[in-house]
């Protein structure tokens, strides 16, 4: 018999910022939001050379948006610096 699989998790925000990342992970832990966060490192080339930094991508429970959101939104957050994905 196949099984069904559900997909619990969506992703909500992705920064490249590590300030920011630290700031949105309080936030979630206080209002007992869960996460998990994927890492990527991404590689850009300027001006003839490659320069790499880190982007987080916050995934969530998929039943938690609205809690996510009101964690979010009480955090005064650049709109450059984070990318909401929902």
């Amino acid at each position: 018999m196949a099984e069904k699989r559900q997909e619990r998790e969506i992703a909500f925000a992705e920064t490249c910022d590590e300030p920011v990342k630290k700031i949105i992970e309080k936030a979630f832990l206080k209002h007992g939001v869960s996460y998990l966060i994927k890492v990527d490192k991404v590689r850009e080339r300027k001006k003839g050379r490659f320069e790499s930094r880190m982007k987080y991508c916050f995934y969530i429970n998929r039943l938690q948006t609205e809690e996510a959101k009101a964690a979010l939104v009480e955090q005064t957050l650049d709109e450059n610096s984070v990318h909401y994905l929902l």
